[in-house]
């Protein structure tokens, strides 16, 4: 799971205002287990994707038929329990996919990839291990380093980071309720955990809220300029260990004890 694959999508469309994506994977003791992932837009973004525009996020708001295709890439035995249109008293709208894995060693989890043309994914997938009632998850992706084979970007120089923290005050708004969510829970609960952000049985393994990383305009420049160089989870978690609003898991395996 790569910071800068999941962040392409919600980039590419900040100047049409929020998103919110969050995917949760839900555990059960006997080996199975469920993924709901839901992604709400904006009026001004529905009305975009409407218009034939968006391309960036492809294979983000499935219909039907998108689910079941992504169902198949989930793993052997992955189907589509629910899918649910969403409208939100605020005028976000968009769709939620239920996943029913019946096996969870047999996931290969990538959260919310884009689609992009012609460009072969280099995601690794998280998988899934139960031994009793320790569960084991590996994120690959997690301690590669910048330049281990992704496409990074060069660094911004001075004066582009500066011209960033210029036009923050601008940027602001179109940030405002944009977010981008992974977490990994316990049905039934979560005892103990060696992840790094571990609250009320669910592991976060990405929380980007990004109109409260911009209240720092030098943490705001520096994660997004993490993002373009292709810094690993685990760089990022260390660089942004103390920073409210960003949650990064940067262990490439985490155990956590179900309940």
């Amino acid at each position: 799971m790569k910071i800068s694959t999941l962040l392409l999508a919600a980039l590419a469309c900040m100047l049409a205002s929020c998103i919110e994506i969050k995917s949760t994977v839900i555990v059960s003791k006997d080996g199975t287990a469920t993924i709901e992932e839901s992604v709400l837009m904006s009026a001004q973004l529905a009305a975009m994707m409407q218009g034939g525009q968006g391309d960036q996020l492809k294979g983000l708001v499935m219909d039907k038929a998108k689910a079941e295709e992504r169902a198949k890439k989930l793993g052997e035995g992955v189907t589509v329990k629910s899918h649910e249109e969403v409208k939100t008293p605020d005028g976000k709208s968009g769709v939620k996919v239920v996943f029913a894995v019946a096996d969870l060693s047999k996931l290969k989890y990538v959260p919310f990839e884009p689609e992009q043309e012609g460009k072969p994914s280099t995601t690794q997938p998280m998988t899934f291990a139960l031994s009793g009632s320790t569960l084991s998850i590996t994120n690959p992706d997690a301690d590669k380093k910048k330049g281990g084979g992704g496409e990074a970007k060069p660094k911004k120089s001075p004066d582009e980071m500066a011209m960033m923290k210029s036009q923050m005050a601008m940027m602001k708004p179109m940030f405002a309720g944009m977010r981008v969510a992974v977490a990994v829970k316990g049905a039934n609960g979560i005892s103990s955990s060696n992840a790094t952000h571990l609250n009320d049985g669910t592991i976060s393994y990405m929380d980007i809220q990004f109109d409260k990383i911009m209240d720092n305009a030098d943490v705001f420049a520096g994660f997004m300029e993490s993002a373009d160089v292709g810094l690993s989870p685990e760089e990022v978690a260390e660089k942004f260990k103390n920073v409210d609003g960003l949650q990064i898991e940067g262990k490439k395996v985490v155990t956590a004890e179900l309940k």
